[in-house]
């Protein structure tokens, strides 16, 4: 398995979560990356210790529309997006390896505007138009950034799939697209993975399709799946398997992600594999000590 699997690097708002940050904001994780940029500079740098290859912007809840509700101007809205690549590459430059280490932009999807957990749902209370302006609007921010992979993750619905294939037409950037499915894996709105796969395939500057942030028990059919459905390179980087209260903001259960769940989804041979809320540094160690057996 030595050197086929690729590893991408874990939460970011477990960490933040474990010395106790307040992330009960707007801005979610993103309000490190505003307020206390050192403190994603340290979590970059643990997730580099544990092996991974790839290394994820702080940009998940970034976008222009929540940024300037806040009352940021565009020029320092602009800054806030280039200073989490600075920090990323920064983190992997002070790490001083030879190994290559890419740097994804991580950006949501419309509901990380909102900020009521609807990407557990796909359902949003608003105009198709609305949702392609907000996707669109950032774009032009992300395409000028350093990033060697542009990733949208978590998007919940068919609907916004297509929306981001038709404003991805002009992006010159490798793209990555991550889906976020229930547990008849079907999108998070029940609409079809197998038509949004279809779909993804389609696009050439997109590379690669994932799953991220279910269940850990899930993961296994959602890599068949992904494999059958699509002719991209398959990612998949599921939660601890805890349960989210949208209302509360809150994780609750017991985790469910072991070391017979990663032995099983790396047989199966992802492309790149790696870990979404609640996985944190000691389970992406794991991960690669496995790849590495």
């Amino acid at each position: 398995m030595k050197n086929q699997i690729k590893l991408l690097d874990g939460s970011l708002s477990y960490p933040l979560e474990n010395i106790g940050y307040n992330l009960n904001t707007k801005l979610w994780t993103a309000d490190a990356l505003v307020n206390n940029p050192s403190l994603i500079s340290k979590i970059h740098e643990q997730y580099l210790r544990c092996g991974v290859d790839y290394i994820s912007t702080s940009t998940y809840q970034v976008s222009i529309k929540s940024l300037r509700d806040l009352g940021y101007k565009i020029s320092e809205i602009e800054k806030i997006f280039h200073r989490s690549v600075k920090l990323a590459k920064n983190a992997i430059k002070e790490f001083n390896t030879n190994k290559e280490i890419k740097i994804l932009g991580s950006f949501g999807p419309f509901a990380t505007y909102l900020a009521d957990g609807s990407e557990y749902t796909g359902l949003y209370n608003c105009s198709d138009e609305l949702i392609k302006n907000f996707h669109k609007e950032n774009l032009k921010i992300i395409k000028k950034l350093d990033l060697n992979v542009i990733l949208y993750e978590t998007i919940p619905s068919y609907k916004e799939v297509m929306m981001l294939l038709d404003i991805l037409n002009f992006c010159d950037k490798e793209v990555w697209i991550s889906l976020t499915c229930n547990q008849r894996l079907e999108l998070r709105d029940g609409s079809s993975l197998k038509e949004a796969c279809m779909e993804i395939s389609k696009l050439e500057n997109v590379s690669t399709v994932a799953i991220n942030c279910i269940e850990p028990p899930l993961v296994a059919e959602a890599i068949r799946k992904l494999k059958k459905y699509s002719t991209k390179k398959v990612l998949i980087y599921p939660n601890s398997g805890e349960l989210y209260n949208s209302n509360t903001k809150e994780w609750t259960g017991q985790k469910k992600l072991s070391k017979t769940h990663i032995k099983e989804w790396l047989k199966l041979s992802p492309d790149i594999i790696g870990g979404c809320c609640r996985v944190g540094t000691d389970i992406i160690k794991e991960i690669n000590n496995q790849i590495n057996i």
